[in-house]
């Protein structure tokens, strides 16, 4: 039998988060949850996912070290774990992304794997991807949950080829030139990690993903985003500043923090990077902020936020050491086995990421009307993950942690304080008062 040739040898961020899955109990494990609104058998859903697994290299990968870690694409759809959940409806979201996100991928025989629900008349309501981070990011989840959307209503102009990432993302981001501008651009930016404690220390074998989500009605989200209009300020970076405050109902908060905003780095590679590619193309950025920074109110939080990612962004500091294209895989494994033993405090701050409008990325769906995305955070980097996105005007608000570094009634609090100072700051502002 002929051997299998590799598609290309791993980016540095693609084998930490394979490390990090195998060593940190199914760390970084992406999950998306979209719900069917049209009457779809699982027979018909079955050969729409047959058809994407064929058309997208990814999602036919696999993982092969040999030492160094490399793609390969031979996976066949028959190989792909698939389970179907009758009596489970409706949807336990916490409960089902706590039980999917411990089922670690197998990334040496495929790179996802995805569970049905069928209600009792046989029709898919929902469906669960279990995805490699290493293998897609967010934005790849939601071309797929497109392209599924496309096939499914017969769209005839659909294309019959995929584009392919032939670099890893690193190697995209670290040959723009024209973003590598001098240190000095955040000098004074560079406060002392905050390393905020957690609630109880563990090792990843005892770590559990968790998720919540929360929807902001869509009447509440056009008067928030008319208010961001008005004072000039990314409703991103209205986020990310009460993200920070209500991290203040936490047992672990200090006054000093950190946040991280993955980067779409296509956004950055807008020559080199096909828009409908499916792979993982996500890139970060860190602040620092210091006790008095913290201390301010929402909208000087959030106008100060926007301005240190802005400079950021322009200092072109998107990966360090070891997360560079020449990488040393023994560096890697070393860090990735860091994060999976038991320590008192979180590694990086609070880190958030807005995906934006979903219809207005991936077109109007047909079939499927609403979704969430999340990873899994076993390995306790982050005190909360939060990713927002709007789906047809509403605001949707997915809440990551991990149990017991930090505890589900800590989690809810935090949630809870999240969306009410959301709320506040919405109702309490007249778009009509004299500024």
């Amino acid at each position: 039998m002929k051997k299998a040739k590799p598609f290309r040898k791993l980016g540095a961020q693609e084998a930490l988060f394979v490390e990090l899955t195998e060593k940190s109990n199914g760390a970084v494990q992406l999950a998306v949850f979209f719900r069917i609104c049209k009457s779809l058998s699982v027979e018909e859903l079955m050969k729409g996912m047959e058809y994407l697994h064929n058309l997208h290299p990814m999602l036919r990968s696999r993982v092969e070290k040999n030492p160094h870690p490399y793609w390969f694409c031979d996976v066949g759809f028959q190989a792909i774990p698939i389970e179907i959940k009758h009596d489970a409806l409706p949807l336990n979201y916490q409960e089902e992304f706590k039980r999917l996100g411990g089922k670690i991928l197998e990334l040496d025989k495929y790179s996802y794997r995805f569970t049905v629900y069928v209600n009792e008349h046989g029709n898919v309501k929902w469906v669960a991807f279990m995805v490699s981070h290493a293998a897609m990011d967010g934005r790849s989840l939601l071309l797929l949950v497109r392209d599924l959307d496309r096939y499914l209503r017969g769209d005839s102009g659909y294309k019959s080829t995929a584009p392919i990432m032939k670099k890893s993302v690193v190697e995209y981001v670290s040959s723009i030139k024209h973003l590598k501008k001098p240190q000095a651009a955040i000098s004074g930016d560079n406060y002392p990690s905050p390393k905020w404690a957690v609630e109880q220390a563990v090792n990843a074998s005892l770590r559990r993903g968790c998720s919540i989500y929360r929807i902001l009605p869509k009447e509440s989200y056009d008067h928030l985003y008319l208010l961001s209009k008005r004072e000039n300020v990314q409703i991103t970076s209205i986020y990310n500043a009460i993200a920070i405050i209500a991290a203040r109902s936490l047992p672990g908060f200090r006054s000093t923090a950190e946040l991280m905003q993955p980067i779409n780095a296509q956004f950055l590679c807008k020559r080199q990077i096909d828009p409908d590619v499916i792979g993982a193309c996500t890139t970060t950025l860190t602040i620092s902020l210091s006790s008095n920074e913290t201390s301010l109110d929402l909208l000087s939080l959030a106008h100060l936020i926007q301005k240190k990612i802005y400079l950021q962004f322009r200092s072109g500091n998107f990966f360090e050491s070891p997360l560079v294209p020449d990488y040393n895989f023994v560096e890697i494994e070393h860090l990735a086995k860091d994060f999976s033993t038991a320590k008192d405090y979180f590694p990086s701050g609070i880190c958030v990421s807005n995906v934006g409008d979903i219809i207005a990325y991936t077109g109007p769906m047909t079939f499927i009307d609403f979704g969430v995305v999340m990873t899994v955070q076993t390995h306790g980097a982050h005190p909360i993950m939060l990713v927002t996105c709007t789906i047809n005007g509403e605001g949707v608000f997915v809440f990551g942690y991990c149990e017991p570094l930090v505890s589900k009634e800590s989690a809810l609090r935090y949630v809870r304080k999240y969306m009410k100072i959301l709320s506040d700051f919405s109702e309490s502002n007249d778009l009509h008062a004299n500024h």
